[in-house]
Formats: structure tokens, C-alpha cells, sequence
């Protein structure tokens, strides 16, 4: 399986309703929104700037799509 991985600045958090501070705490509910929206399963991680999705590279269009639904790109 290939995988296609997604990086977005935790200052884009803000535009999502999420604290660009506390970028840990975004990662459980992006995921599920991936999921459950788009049927993508997603490993998200964070460190202090950026938030990492991985996705597998056939779900790569249906995972941009959700993230710009939710205003992160």
C-alpha cells in the first residue's frame, strides 16, 4: 500500500476552530472527520508546527477534499 502524507502549519488551525497552541489536541478529531465524512482512515500526528495526515494515496483526493471542508488548506 502507498501512502501520500499531508502537512498543514498549525497556524491554519485557528481557521478550523481548533488552539494553533495545542496542536495535539486536534489530531483524534481530524482523523474522525476524515472518517467518518469521507471514509478515510488517517494516522494524524503534531508536533509544534506542523500537523502530519498520512493517508493511503488512493484516498488522497477524498482526505484533501474533507480538509479544505474543514478549512484547514
Amino acid at each position: 500500500m502507498r501512502t501520500s502524507t499531508i502537512r498543514i502549519a498549525v497556524q491554519q488551525l485557528p481557521r478550523a476552530g481548533f488552539d494553533e497552541h495545542r496542536p495535539y489536541e486536534a489530531c483524534d478529531p481530524i482523523a474522525s472527520e476524515l472518517d467518518d465524512k469521507a471514509a478515510v482512515k488517517a494516522r494524524v500526528n503534531a508536533d509544534s508546527m506542523t500537523l502530519t495526515v498520512e493517508v493511503n494515496t488512493d484516498q488522497l483526493l477524498d482526505a484533501a477534499t474533507t480538509l479544505r471542508e474543514l478549512g484547514l488548506i
